[in-house]
């Protein structure tokens, strides 16, 4: 059963709450791509790979390190710039392990 908006203001607040939240899970696959690489990620890889204004990609690293998805590292120093590392949580990492094989499974 799918749930029917019958005011279009609401829907429209659903749509951007749903872009939000798909957002943030590419946030998420992006970050553990670059961790099992072995790269930290700062708020301008974020940037770069998605082609979003910078205050948008701290809102989303603000989200997700208020759910507990990600934490804050060190600072470095990149082009004369001080900017903090994301990493992702222990928890996230299983999760997204847990999502990989269910979807192996699928297909």
């Amino acid at each position: 059963m799918t749930l029917q908006v019958k005011n279009n203001s609401v829907m429209n607040k659903f749509k951007v709450l749903n872009k939000f939240f798909r957002n943030k899970n590419k946030v998420l696959v992006l970050l553990g791509n670059r961790s099992q690489n072995g790269y930290s990620s700062t708020v301008n890889d974020v940037v770069d790979e998605f082609e979003i204004v910078i205050r948008y990609a701290y809102k989303l690293l603000e989200e997700l390190e208020f759910d507990g998805s990600v934490i804050k590292g060190t600072k470095m120093k990149k082009n004369g710039v001080y900017y903090t590392n994301y990493m992702i949580t222990e928890s996230v990492i299983s999760e997204l392990k847990e999502i990989s094989r269910l979807i192996n499974e699928i297909f």
